[in-house]
């Protein structure tokens, strides 16, 4: 029989929960552990996917003591990344690290340094360069089709209840997250990264709070008011809950007012980014859209680059008398993030079995991360931010 490789999934969030099912059927893996700091909500996820003997740990210092893995899918909220990683990588065990690293560069030092010692390698979760139009477009820029690249316009446009959800669980406090572009568009940072192909040098960036105000606030929790018509209402959105979270979810703050006084977030924010090859990016965060999506226009000397997740088109149109090539990009499976978190996920398990180091790795967290930081800094001092060639260091 073939070698499987034995991963254990540290937080049942969510995202957690979705990797953790993808494992059950994945070739070459097996679920051999879950780690969850709720014992109960842990046990009913596992229940729900029939795997009830599967190994349940409520911290990570008792899993990495007692359970039997080589691999480990980390999924935990952003501020405990560092020292999770950190335990991992000093156990000995390989990581996929869900995005971003880590809410500081500082941290992701640490995380770097804990691998370099343990010879360990961590995958970070940009599973955007497994999308199909993403991995699309890096295929044409990279050809040098669109001639010299000089500007890239990204967006990220996310659904109402997706967006609003980030006002009320632990991403609205920066210091949990490291910023909203941070915490939600790290994805979108790395691809233009890709696309740039060089570090960034200084960065510029305006963002406020604007529509969830407190003035807007009717009562601290949504179980708790008596609006029946908010369009921010809490539905279950966004988190996995236990049966007794369900039946009181003001207990853990799962249904906080959006509109609540106890966040430092933006909800929108725009930045740009100047690469050391001359080549500038606008990123633009927006919340509220109707059909969730990212937008992208790639603009080359030669030839201009527009891709849409939500139509899963590319359009090449060219400036030297070349035919316009319009180009479907279907996803290969049904998984999260059009198709790429089960691909990015199989990859993965191949590198484990086959003992190669990941395509994405510490050094993309770590740029991820210290571009994110600089927004924010820019943000926040409304400065242009520079960033020194040493911030890359690790």
């Amino acid at each position: 029989m073939d070698k499987k490789c034995k991963l254990a999934v540290i937080g049942l969030g969510q995202r957690g929960a979705a990797f953790a099912e993808m494992i059950k059927s994945a070739p070459g893996a097996e679920l051999s552990a879950v780690c969850d700091s709720s014992f109960e909500r842990a046990t009913c996820f596992l229940k729900e996917l029939g795997i009830e003997n599967t190994p349940l740990y409520s911290s990570v210092d008792e899993l990495l003591e007692k359970g039997d893995f080589e691999a480990a899918v980390i999924t935990l909220p952003d501020f405990l990344h560092c020292d999770c990683a950190v335990k991992c990588c000093n156990a000995g065990k390989h990581i996929m690290l869900e995005k971003p690293m880590a809410p500081t560069a500082a941290e992701c030092r640490k995380i770097i340094q804990a691998a370099q010692k343990n010879n360990t390698f961590i995958q970070l979760g940009f599973v955007l360069r497994h999308h199909p139009v993403f991995r699309k477009a890096i295929e044409i820029v990279k050809s040098g089709e669109l001639g010299q690249v000089l500007n890239i316009l990204s967006a990220e446009h996310i659904g109402v209840m997706h967006g609003a959800s980030y006002m009320r669980r632990w991403h609205r406090k920066m210091a949990n997250s490291g910023g909203f572009i941070l915490a939600k568009c790290s994805h979108d940072i790395d691809i233009i990264s890709v696309f740039a192909d060089a570090p960034a040098t200084r960065v510029s960036s305006f963002g406020s709070l604007d529509f969830f105000t407190t003035d807007k606030l009717k009562h601290t929790h949504c179980s708790l008011c008596s609006d029946e018509a908010c369009r921010f209402r809490f539905k279950g959105e966004m988190v996995r809950m236990s049966d007794s979270e369900k039946a009181n979810p003001t207990e853990r703050n799962f249904d906080l007012c959006v509109y609540n006084d106890d966040k430092d977030v933006v909800d929108h924010q725009v930045a740009i980014i100047d690469f050391a090859n001359g080549i500038k990016a606008n990123f633009s965060l927006n919340l509220f859209a109707a059909v969730p999506k990212r937008t992208l226009l790639v603009c080359g000397t030669e030839a201009f680059l527009s891709a849409d997740t939500g139509t899963g088109i590319i359009t090449v149109t060219s400036s030297i008398g070349k035919e316009t090539q319009s180009i479907e990009c279907k996803a290969e499976n049904n998984s999260g993030h059009g198709g790429s978190d089960q691909t990015f996920l199989y990859d993965f398990i191949d590198c484990v079995l086959t003992h190669r180091n990941p395509n994405v790795d510490y050094r993309a967290g770590l740029s991820s991360t210290v571009i994110g930081n600089a927004i924010e800094e820019s943000r926040l001092s409304g400065k242009v931010v520079e960033i020194p060639p040493e911030a890359y260091l690790y």
